[in-house]
């Protein structure tokens, strides 16, 4: 029994530390993330899981912490422009002017056949139509159609129009975010005042979720009623 206690606490100790560590590493989703930082979180999976085999927590401490800061200094070093290209990758251009550039296809490893599903994603079911695509250094595309494709804009048109500001959520799961309401600069009051003209009376057990728009329109999710 005290073996098993033992051990539990090792894994929470673990999960907690390497939560912190994955936490403070980056916001980046895996498929955006550099060489560096999936270098990273694969040693840390390693180093973090020690203290399960060998029961030495201090190890994994020290070699978990030591990794992070290794990969924030590696993300410093990684600002300058000088040692950018030798700690990240760079953009590679695989379409210019209308023309498929097949070296720079195999230099990134990519067929004919995915750079047309990525032209897709985007829009593009003929290569003809575009000018000139980039695959970025975080691994996504950028694609600029040619002159006679590109799509009409308001400004084209001489139409102006005002910029639409974010939507703002100000209740989440009957919760009031109160950030959000001070962004606004009203109050707790405003809002209750506002959900109950829409015929609610209890926003925590009712409300999913209300979202007040660019025009100040307040838009409410009613939670599912049990039956």
């Amino acid at each position: 029994m005290i073996d098993v206690l033992s051990y539990s606490v090792r894994v929470l100790i673990v999960y907690f530390f390497t939560y912190l560590c994955t936490r403070a590493m980056s916001k980046k989703a895996l498929a955006e993330m550099t060489a560096y930082e999936i270098a990273t979180i694969m040693i840390l999976a390693n180093v973090a899981a020690e203290p399960l085999v060998d029961k030495v927590i201090v190890k994994s401490v020290y070699g978990s912490g030591a990794l992070v800061i290794l990969m924030v200094l590696t993300s410093r070093l990684a600002l300058v422009n000088k040692l950018t290209p030798a700690l990240e990758h760079t953009a590679t251009v695989l379409i210019k002017n209308g023309e498929i550039d097949m070296d720079a296809l195999k230099k990134v490893s990519i067929s004919l056949n995915q750079l047309q599903g990525l032209l897709r994603e985007k829009g593009y079911d003929n290569v003809a139509e575009v000018n000139t695509a980039i695959l970025e250094p975080q691994g996504t595309i950028s694609v600029f159609p040619k002159a006679e494709n590109t799509p009409v804009t308001l400004k084209d048109l001489n139409i102006k129009v005002q910029n639409e500001q974010l939507t703002l959520p100000l209740v989440m799961d009957g919760s009031i975010i109160t950030e959000n309401l001070s962004h606004i600069k009203k109050d707790e009051a405003w809002l209750i005042n506002k959900i109950h003209s829409q015929g609610i009376k209890d926003i925590y057990n009712e409300v999913t979720l209300a979202e007040l728009d660019s025009a100040w329109n307040l838009s409410v999710f009613k939670k599912k009623q049990d039956t």
